[in-house]
């Protein structure tokens, strides 16, 4: 039993015990009220700061950091304060009372009344002035980097972020929660969840571009691990590629022109002879494959040099656009192509279309030419005319065998063109098969 003469001993001795690890050890214990004034200091603090605890009591941390330093550092308090969570590790720069600066490293926990309102905090100091230097460092090239980093729990939290992190937050809708990912972008959570299974299991994290927010972000997580080995998180970098992104669509926008400008003739806005000998070549694989027939006008202006040579080359321009806008309405299907095929010459083709539709097809041609009734004195009728071959391509397979597509191509374009010879050779301002 304890003896009733020896407890008030044993109590000083515990008391006075106490007192001496609390002023006599390596460590700074402090508390600190609502507004973060010290209210209770340890005696090691002259030790660490230079400063009796007569001179520090009612003061803040702050006033005894750099001004920069106060700011970074009341900046992170705020938030733990805001949060009424506990903290540690918090490394920070304090001027000492001889002008020199120490390194500390803080921890502490919440204080609540009875009525449970955070009525301050109670912690540790320890100093870490041989590696703080270089942690501080680190910390600062984290923080002021322009590229975002971030790291996020198994939970979705977002528990480390610099400031261009901050920023990129920033821009989340105002009713999303910032510190926790999966209100601010549920769908790279979905892909961080799956990031965190692959990592369990030794598998390597893709990397990725997302959208936020009207901006491109390539995204690379990597897997943070604790002592043990476990996955504990995502330390994730976002670097903001939407200047590339706008700039490749931009590229891609002048490459799709350039190709278009390649594809057309710059006088009538047609298709050029290039794109239509592929795209003639594409037909008849399809004809080829679907056993269906083929058909094309080569369609000539009558007469067009001398035109040309009497009226002036501006007229004769002028002539092969009306031409041009011509034959385009003269009620051809989507499916339909009209090129420029050289001079005054085009090319028609008609996918599944037979003899008699084409023939039918190119008497429309013909007439919307007539109708446009544009004066040609070189030419026996008076107004300007068009002279249309057709040809059609019905069972390739039976008639060329294994023969090349393109040589299949030349053979139709010159049945075509014999057509139209034929048609010349008649009168000119008609319609002749290759079949005649």
């Amino acid at each position: 039993m304890t003896n009733e003469k020896t407890r008030p001993y044993f109590h000083e001795v515990d008391e006075k015990h106490l007192f001496d690890l609390l002023n006599h050890n390596s460590d700074w214990l402090w508390e600190v009220d609502a507004e973060g004034r010290y209210t209770w200091v340890s005696g090691v603090v002259t030790e660490l700061l230079g400063y009796p605890p007569e001179e520090v009591l009612g003061r803040t941390p702050f006033d005894f950091m750099p001004p920069e330093e106060a700011e970074r550092v009341g900046l992170a308090f705020m938030d733990i304060v805001t949060a009424k969570r506990a903290f540690s590790g918090l490394v920070n720069r304090n001027r000492r009372a001889d002008g020199t600066i120490v390194v500390l490293e803080t921890s502490g926990i919440p204080l609540f009344d009875e009525q449970g309102n955070l009525s301050g905090y109670r912690g540790i100091d320890r100093n870490i002035s041989t590696l703080g230097e270089r942690v501080l460092q680190l910390e600062t090239i984290y923080d002021t980097t322009p590229v975002a980093l971030c790291m996020i729990d198994l939970h979705g939290r977002i528990v480390m972020s610099n400031k261009a992190m901050t920023r990129l937050l920033a821009s989340a809708p105002s009713n999303a929660v910032t510190d926790y990912f999966p209100d601010v972008m549920p769908e790279c959570w979905q892909q961080f969840l799956q990031d965190f299974s692959g990592a369990r299991h030794g598998a390597d994290i893709p990397s990725r571009e997302v959208m936020f927010a009207e901006r491109y972000y390539y995204t690379q997580p990597v897997p943070v691990y604790d002592a043990m080995d476990n996955v504990v998180g995502l330390s994730v970098t976002w670097v903001d590629i939407t200047a590339r992104r706008l700039a490749e669509q931009k590229l891609a926008n002048a490459n799709l022109v350039l190709k278009q400008f390649a594809q057309l003739d710059h006088l009538t806005g047609l298709f050029n002879r290039r794109h239509m000998d592929e795209f003639l070549i594409q037909q008849i694989a399809h004809a080829l494959e679907q056993g269906l027939p083929l058909s094309i006008c080569l369609v000539d202006i009558d007469f067009f040099k001398n035109f040309n040579d009497s009226q002036g080359h501006q007229s004769g321009d002028d002539c092969l656009r009306a031409v041009t806008k011509a034959l385009a309405s003269a009620s051809l299907r989507p499916e339909d192509n009209i090129s420029r095929y050289g001079g005054e010459e085009f090319l028609v083709i008609l996918p599944r279309t037979d003899i008699h539709g084409a023939l039918i097809v190119a008497e429309r041609l013909r007439t919307s030419v007539t109708a446009l009734n544009i004066p040609h004195a070189s030419s026996p009728t008076g107004f300007l005319t068009i002279s249309i071959g057709v040809a059609t391509l019905y069972d390739a397979k039976a008639i060329f065998g294994e023969q090349p597509l393109h040589s299949i191509a030349s053979e139709l374009i010159y049945q075509a063109d014999t057509a139209l010879y034929k048609a010349k050779k008649q009168g000119r301002n008609r319609v002749v098969s290759g079949a005649e």
